[in-house]
C-alpha cells in the first residue's frame, strides 16, 4: 500500500534477517522502512508491474482478538469540519467544503524561529480558504497538494488524519521568520484522546496488522518467480515497521494509545490492497531490472 509511495520519508535498507522473516511470516511489528506505497512523497517514475491471477487473501497470521480489518479508503468527509494537529500538538489545519470541493479553511504552521535561535514560532497562514489540487496516487488513498506557495505540501486522506510529505523539506517562511517541517502524521490532539479507548485502538491495530500480512503474503506469492519484482516489495515491506516507528515517535501520548501507529498501518493495509489489485508500481532501476530478467528467461527457453 501507506506506493500508502508516502518516500520523503524514505526507504530504508532492509536487512536480509529482517526480509526473511517478512517470507517467512508476514510483517512483524520491529523496524524497517517502506513507503506506504504513497505515504510519503510522489511516487518515483517506473513501470506497473501487472498483477498476475488473483489470489484470494487468506490465512490468519498472528494472533489478534477478533476478525482481521481490511480498511476502506477514507472519503474526505473524514477530516472535514475536524481540526487536525501535526504529532497531536503542532501545526493545526482544518478542512471545509465549497460545494463538491475540498479546501483549507484555516492553517496554522509551528517551527522554529530564524531570528532567535531555541524559540519556537506560530504563523497563522493568510488568504483561507486554499485551494486544494487532486493529485494522482497508486496507494489506494485520496491525495491533494495545498496551494501555498511558501509551502506547497502534499497528504493523502486517512481516517480522521493526513499523511503529509513534502520531499523531505521543510518550508522557510521568510517573512514570519518562521522554519516549519509539514512532514509527518496530523491528527487527533492529544487532548482528544479517549483514555478509555486505548485499549480499543490496541486491539483495531492487530486486527489490521493481521490484514497487512495477509495481504503481504499474497501479494509475495503473486510476484515469487520474478525475482526482482520479489526483492522489491520485500524491501518494501521490511521497512514499513521503521519507517512507521519514524513518523510516530514524537506523536502526542503514543505509547499509551498508538494513534499514529493504528492510522498509519491502516494505511499500509490500503496500498498493499492497491498493489495486489492493480500492479506493483516499479522505480526505473527496478524495471531495468525485471526487464534483464525476463531477456535471461526468454534467452533459457
Amino acid at each position: 500500500m501507506f506506493e500508502f509511495r508516502i518516500r520523503t520519508l524514505t526507504a530504508r535498507r532492509a536487512c536480509v534477517l529482517g526480509a526473511a522473516a517478512l517470507i517467512a511470516g508476514g510483517v512483524a511489528p520491529a523496524r524497517a522502512q517502506l513507503v506506504l506505497p504513497g505515504a510519503v512523497a510522489p511516487t518515483p517514475e517506473g513501470t506497473v508491474a501487472s498483477p498476475a491471477k488473483k489470489r484470494s487473501v487468506g490465512g490468519e497470521m498472528g494472533a489478534a482478538a477478533g476478525p482481521a480489518i481490511m480498511p476502506k479508503a477514507p472519503a474526505e468527509d473524514a477530516i472535514v469540519g475536524k481540526i487536525i494537529k501535526r504529532d497531536g500538538e503542532g501545526s493545526a489545519i482544518e478542512f471545509s467544503r465549497a460545494g463538491a470541493d475540498l479546501q483549507v479553511a484555516k492553517l496554522t504552521l509551528v517551527g522554529d524561529d530564524l531570528r532567535r535561535s531555541g524559540e519556537a514560532c506560530r504563523v497563522e497562514v493568510a488568504g483561507t480558504p486554499l485551494k486544494l489540487t487532486a493529485r494522482q496516487s497508486e496507494t489506494g488513498l485520496r491525495r491533494y497538494q495545498i496551494a501555498f506557495p511558501a509551502c506547497a505540501f502534499t497528504f493523502d486522506v486517512l481516517d480522521g488524519a493526513i499523511l503529509v510529505t513534502n520531499e523531505g523539506k521543510a518550508c522557510e517562511l521568510k517573512d514570519a521568520g518562521c522554519r516549519a517541517d509539514p512532514e509527518g502524521l496530523w491528527g487527533m490532539s492529544a487532548d482528544e484522546i479517549d483514555p478509555k479507548k486505548g485499549e480499543e485502538m490496541l486491539g483495531a491495530r492487530a486486527r489490521v496488522e493481521k490484514t497487512l500480512r495477509s495481504t503481504f503474503r499474497a501479494l509475495y506469492d503473486q510476484y515469487k518467480k520474478e525475482k526482482a519484482i520479489r526483492n522489491f516489495i520485500v524491501k518494501e515491506q521490511a521497512g514499513f515497521s521503521s519507517w512507521r516507528e519514524e513518523v510516530c515517535r514524537s506523536y502526542a501520548r503514543e505509547p499509551d494509545f498508538g494513534y499514529c501507529a493504528l492510522r498509519l498501518t491502516e494505511a499500509r493495509a490500503i496500498a498493499l490492497g492497491a498493489q495486489l489489485a492493480t500492479g506493483v508500481k516499479l522505480p526505473p532501476g527496478v524495471v531495468e531490472e525485471a526487464a534483464a530478467e525476463n531477456t535471461k528467461k526468454d534467452e533459457r527457453k
